[in-house]
């Protein structure tokens, strides 16, 4: 009967071998390479000979794949015809994929019950006993997709009520490399492998390992296959095909499969009728169809989250709602601000017209207080021009004038002259508001000085004493510098009279400390905390009629300069008033700086 069907099988092939397009191509076998041992090496050439007859005169290009390519290129339609397990294709029967054949072998009378997997353990391992025990233990296996290197596994894993994805605590995968799956088990590196079924038969073979080394978890019973397996079992190494061959030609290859003859331990490809078991464990994973989204399993969801949702757009809306709202609060406040920012300018380009006014009236008042300096130096070349003036006279009327005479002194008269001019411009200059011109000064030359100024406007009434360790230079302009000192010996002067101090003292500290100039003023009086902290306000004063401004002017002199000044209560109980001034290298220094970096 057999032999019958194969015959008309051959005959249908061949009339419809005769209808395949004129023109020939070429078609891909891709072949995973664990195929073997359990199809045999030449039960898989014969069917490579059998699809090359049947596509004839188109040409057969045969690949050799490991699963994760056969997959890519089932997925991708690269190959027209594949062997692989039933899984593999069942997989991508969504994206057209076709089992069309499953091998027979004699391991099995029922070709819909051949596949499956082992769960192995070291035979001394009495803790594990079920699959409840495999429980966070660690694992071997083939690959995250094999089927009976894994799949098969995980499918009754899920059955028992588990979730295959936290199952165990671990699990290494060594692709094609199965006797490792097994050392692995016996060297303690795994606590349970995964086989393929009729995998552990073959390495007993190979003598790989014996029985009694193993212990066998879940064992199920089948009188139709003969090698021990833990899992159900699925339809065995299927022959599938992809959208891309015609049904003319994809008829002749299955006829001509089925019409041939066993090869190598008996093996013969035939049809295979029921999936269902391979359908309901790529459920239970969730592989395959089941993983890859469709419109009625979107439909689905969100019929199932409306609430969620709905929510969700709800939300969206207050969301959006919000946003405009903060939208337009941002625009108010934004307008707000402009307004703010065009007050705040007005606010300071008053502030700068009246700093401006101050200056103009802080000048003024600098002016009137150096009148008397300007006075007292415009003196000395007046009497200068006077004396020689007086000197040409009397040598006029006396008759010895001579014409040197004349010419010595109508030099220092010319000297005396530019020297007045000079002074004046000096106070026109200022008055004007111009940058005041800076000399290296040393700074006891210039405090001697204006301690004479002060002593010949204010008399002998407070002895000044000046203390000096080293000399010290600024650079400074000295007129300015001047002023500052008089200010303050005057107001130290004058607070020293209304407090009644007999013996009034005022001392003037000079020294240099790194590289700053320090001037200190103290006075022998007595001074209360709350005036020292008044003194620090812009146009404070601790004269009851007085307006600030000579502290003030003294304040902004000194800040020109790039200075500081500091108020504070003396060791006497007096004031002490300390100026710092960036101070000028001395010769020595330089020549030292210089060395260093020569």
């Amino acid at each position: 009967m057999n032999k019958i069907l194969r015959l008309i099988a051959a005959v249908i092939g061949f009339l419809l071998l005769n209808v395949q397009a004129e023109e020939p191509k070429e078609y891909t076998f891709a072949i995973n390479s664990a195929v073997t041992p359990l199809l045999h090496a030449a039960f898989v050439n014969q069917t490579i000979k059998t699809v090359e007859r049947a596509v004839a005169p188109a040409k057969l290009k045969v690949m050799y794949v490991e699963l994760p390519e056969l997959e890519r290129l089932t997925e991708d339609h690269q190959a027209d015809f594949f062997i692989s397990t039933a899984a593999t294709i069942r997989r991508y029967q969504d994206l057209g994929a076709r089992d069309v054949l499953t091998a027979s072998s004699p391991f099995s009378k029922n070709p819909n019950r051949s596949e499956g997997s082992l769960f192995i353990v070291k035979a001394d391992r009495s803790d594990i006993n079920n699959v409840s025990d495999l429980k966070d233990k660690r694992a071997a296996a083939g690959r995250p997709t094999a089927f009976g290197m894994y799949l098969a596994a995980m499918g009754e894993i899920a059955a028992d009520g588990y979730d295959p994805k936290t199952f165990f605590r671990s699990t290494q995968f060594y692709g094609l490399n199965r006797d490792q799956i097994i050392k692995d088990v016996l060297n303690g590196k795994a606590d349970v492998g995964i086989l393929r079924a009729c995998y552990l038969e073959d390495a007993v073979n190979r003598k790989v390992v014996t029985t009694d080394q193993l212990k066998f978890i879940n064992l199920k019973s089948d009188p139709d296959h003969i090698c021990l397996h833990s899992t159900r079992l699925y339809p065995n190494w299927s022959f599938g095909s992809n959208p891309s061959v015609s049904p003319a030609v994809l008829s002749a290859v299955a006829a001509g499969l089925i019409a041939q003859k066993p090869v190598g331990i008996g093996l013969y490809w035939s049809v295979a009728s029921d999936y269902t078991a391979v359908d309901n464990l790529l459920k239970s994973l969730r592989l395959g169809s089941y993983q890859r989204f469709s419109k009625e399993w979107f439909w689905q969801r969100i019929v199932e989250y409306r609430f969620w949702i709905l929510s969700a757009l709800a939300a969206f809306v207050l969301l959006l709602i919000h946003s405009l709202i903060v939208s337009r609060t941002v625009d108010i406040r934004t307008r707000e601000l402009k307004e703010s920012l065009k007050r705040e300018n007005r606010s300071f380009n008053e502030a700068q017209k009246a700093h401006r006014r101050l200056m103009k009236m802080q000048r003024a008042a600098v002016v009137g207080q150096i009148s008397s300096l300007i006075a007292h130096e415009l003196n000395q070349p007046l009497a200068g021009i006077k004396l020689y003036a007086r000197t040409l006279q009397r040598a006029k009327d006396s008759g010895t004038l001579t014409e040197d005479k004349l010419s010595t002194a109508l030099t220092e008269i010319r000297t005396d002259a530019d020297l007045a001019a000079a002074i004046v411009e000096r106070v026109r200059s200022y008055a004007k508001g111009t940058r005041s011109e800076r000399v290296s000064s040393e700074v006891s030359e210039l405090v001697n000085k204006a301690v004479r100024e002060f002593k010949r406007q204010s008399g002998e009434r407070v002895e000044v004493w000046i203390l000096q360790e080293q000399p010290v230079y600024i650079i400074v302009n000295p007129l300015e510098f001047e002023l500052v000192i008089i200010n303050l010996l005057r107001n130290a002067a004058q607070a020293l009279q209304e407090l009644g101090v007999l013996n009034s003292k005022v001392a003037l500290t000079i020294k240099r400390e790194d590289n700053k100039a320090l001037i200190a003023i103290e006075d022998n009086g007595h001074i209360e905390k709350e005036k020292i902290e008044k003194l620090s306000e812009p146009t404070n004063s601790t004269k009851a009629d007085g307006l600030g401004l000579g502290l003030q002017i003294v304040r902004s002199i000194i800040e020109n300069h790039g200075g500081k000044i500091f108020f504070s209560r003396a060791a006497s109980g007096g004031l002490r008033v300390e100026i710092r001034l960036p101070a000028e290298e001395t010769t020595e220094q330089r020549q030292y700086r210089i060395r260093l970096f020569a």
